[in-house]
């Protein structure tokens, strides 16, 4: 008899996770076994787009930690909590401001619902990290007077921050909406550090709970604040959501909740202090602190682990891998290692002796040039030839690498994770891109139906 996905899971489950679900295997109060919690909507359950009972408790439980006037459960991730989010916000064949690094979900609800994305000018910090200033959405919106909204990110990949308060300003100054991914922040409900993007000004995020939280894949809540009309915004979340929600998923959701409202801060602090403590440890072994930010430029989340590996992002996590680890994700210089609340430190006393290990074994030398690459944006971004719905659906070819240049491409394409579209539908094929698109390891990669090959316009 053959269990492939069995096997398969069963393998990765004697592995050290430092990647989400930051459940990483473990649940909050007590295991149990989804067949015989598995069901569906019933007079004795509740519905989800018609809640009444337990799933409208949870849902109102989560609002008060989140500090919001309403909360969704979203088990069908911070996908469709994005997709619900614009399509409230953004009428079809109207546009919204995003900024260049916004998640590839983002791009597909705006070719799918006819709505124009308009991309922020983007700053980069010394490290090379993307990110947008509120003057560049200032500037966007200026330029761009017909954007209903302005859609920012709390954090990016890197743990890197955007000033929340003064995009929020910027819009609301404007008449405009304020949208947060907030996908990598849901334990910021519980921070005494940082805040949420509600609490910043946001008029509806989205959390993905099993980014951060002891949830499920892909677990997250859709939260709006006052002025939203709740009920259209659940109208909206029908639309892209399964009719068959899950009831396990929202089970995690509410279980990850009640385990942050007990211990959320308390957690949060203990594995800050741990990560802060592993840092300096790791900076041994000349793994340093690829968090570091210059006067002027934003904040990270130190709650993310990220590490500067001399001999390159993709070699540690190759030979991290090799002893057990599997890491969140790699560029070309960096780790990203997300922790779990429940037992984050333990992992950390774990990966230090696999650094331990790799650092006797050989001394960590600077990455020799190579044409293999992992840049997760590209320095120049490509001219748009094209509105992306029309490019999506327009008729279209695949063309191999070699003869893609000058072409207009019909996918968004780009690394995962993190997911940012180095190339977006409607975009003509540039010189750089066709570099990144060959020197990059095709497993990587994102939009590709064929390795060696692009989706383009006929």
């Amino acid at each position: 008899m053959q269990r492939p996905m069995r096997k398969m899971l069963a393998g990765t489950a004697k592995r050290v996770s430092l990647h989400m679900p930051a459940s990483q295997g473990r649940a909050p109060f007590s295991h149990f076994s989804p067949y015989g919690l598995d069901t569906t909507e019933l007079p004795v359950t509740d519905d989800l787009y018609h809640p009444t009972c337990a799933i409208a408790q949870a849902e109102k439980l989560a609002a008060i930690s989140a500090g919001a006037s309403a909360t969704m459960l979203t088990p069908g991730g911070s996908t469709a909590g994005l997709h619900a989010m614009l399509l409230y916000a953004v009428r079809r064949g109207g546009a919204v401001v995003l900024p260049r690094n916004v998640h590839l979900s983002c791009l597909n609800i705006c070719a799918t619902a006819g709505i124009t994305p308009v991309f922020a000018e983007p700053s980069f910090t010394r490290q090379g990290r993307l990110y947008t200033t509120p003057q560049a959405y200032a500037g966007a919106l200026d330029a761009h007077p017909e954007a209903a909204a302005v859609l920012a990110l709390h954090s990016d990949y890197y743990g890197l921050l955007s000033d929340l308060t003064a995009v929020a300003a910027v819009a609301h100054a404007r008449g405009k909406l304020m949208l947060c991914d907030e996908a990598h922040g849901a334990y910021c409900n519980w921070r005494a550090d940082l805040p949420n993007a509600g609490a910043c000004g946001a008029d509806l995020f989205v959390q993905s709970a099993h980014k951060t939280l002891p949830a499920l894949t892909p677990g997250a809540w859709l939260h709006a604040m006052s002025g939203v009309d709740a009920a259209r915004l659940r109208g909206m979340l029908r639309m892209v959501q399964t009719s068959s929600p899950s009831f396990v998923i929202m089970l995690s959701l509410d279980e990850a909740r009640a385990w942050m409202d007990l211990h959320g801060q308390e957690a949060c602090t203990r594995l800050l202090a741990a990560m802060d403590a592993f840092r300096s440890i790791a900076t041994q072994w000349g793994y340093t602190d690829g968090q570091l930010n210059e006067p002027g430029e934003p904040e990270y989340d130190r709650l993310r682990l990220v590490l500067r590996a001399p001999q390159g992002g993709l070699a540690l996590q190759k030979q991290l891998e090799a002893r057990g680890f599997d890491v969140e994700m790699c560029d070309d210089e960096h780790i990203v290692c997300i922790l779990s609340l429940l037992d984050g430190p333990a992992r950390l006393t774990r990966l230090r002796k696999a650094l331990a290990s790799i650092a006797k074994e050989s001394e960590p030398e600077a990455q020799p040039a190579s044409r293999v690459t992992c840049r997760v944006v590209p320095d120049a971004w490509p001219p748009r030839r094209m509105p992306i719905g029309e490019a999506v659906f327009a008729d279209t070819e695949l063309v191999p690498f070699s003869k893609v240049q000058g072409r207009i491409s019909a996918v968004n394409a780009g690394l995962y994770p993190p997911g940012v579209a180095w190339l977006t539908a409607g975009d003509e094929v540039t010189p750089a891109i066709v570099t990144l698109l060959t020197d990059t390891p095709q497993e990587r990669l994102f939009g590709l139906d064929v390795p060696g090959m692009l989706r383009c316009v006929r």
